[in-house]
C-alpha cells in the first residue's frame, strides 16, 4: 500500500504553508510496490486537479486523482529509474538517476499520454535525482549515489543544463 501525504499550498506568495494535511491512499498502477524505490517525484498539474507521480521501479509516470487516490498510467512513456520531476504546462522533465539523464516529455492535453522529445545528458551528471526549471535552464541535483549508499562524496553540486 502506498500513501501520499498532501499539504495545502500557500494561497499567496506571502502566506505561510498550511499545517493542514491529509493522507491519500493510492489505488491502481501507481500503488504497486515492486522494488526498493517506488514513488519518487510528484507535481500538481491542471491547477491542482491532477497529480503526476514518477515511479522509480516501474519506470513509469502516472496521474493521480488527489481526491480519490485513483491512478492511471501515462501511456507512451518509459523512464527507467525515474526520480524527481519538474513540470511546466504540458512539458515534464524526469530525472533518471541511475540512467544518468533527464528526459523531456511532451504530455497531451488530458495527461493520458506523452512522448519523450529529448534526452538530456551531461558528463557532469552523477546520479541526477531532481531538477528545477529557471526559464530555459534546468538546475539538476547530483546525488552521487555512485560513491556509495548513502553517498560518501566530499562535495555535492547542482549542474545547470539547457531545459
Amino acid at each position: 500500500m502506498i500513501l501520499v501525504g498532501l499539504v495545502a499550498a500557500p494561497t499567496s506568495a506571502d502566506a505561510a504553508p498550511s499545517s493542514e494535511h491529509q493522507t491519500l491512499q493510492l489505488s491502481g498502477p501507481a500503488a504497486q510496490l515492486n522494488g526498493p524505490f517506488n514513488l519518487n517525484g510528484i507535481r500538481a498539474a491542471d491547477h491542482g486537479r491532477t497529480l503526476i507521480v514518477a515511479h522509480t521501479a516501474n519506470g513509469g509516470l502516472y496521474t493521480v486523482d488527489p481526491r480519490s487516490g485513483a491512478s492511471a498510467a501515462i501511456a507512451g512513456i518509459s523512464v527507467p529509474s525515474a526520480d524527481g520531476i519538474e513540470l511546466s504546462g504540458r512539458t515534464l522533465w524526469a530525472a533518471q538517476d541511475t540512467s544518468n539523464q533527464i528526459s523531456r516529455i511532451r504530455l497531451n492535453k488530458d495527461l493520458t499520454a506523452g512522448v519523450v522529445v529529448k534526452v538530456i545528458i551531461s558528463d557532469r551528471f552523477q546520479t541526477p535525482t531532481t531538477a528545477a526549471r529557471f526559464g530555459k535552464i534546468l538546475a539538476v541535483v547530483n546525488a552521487k549515489f555512485d560513491t556509495g549508499f548513502p553517498p560518501t562524496a566530499d562535495e555535492y553540486e547542482v549542474v545547470l543544463v539547457r531545459a
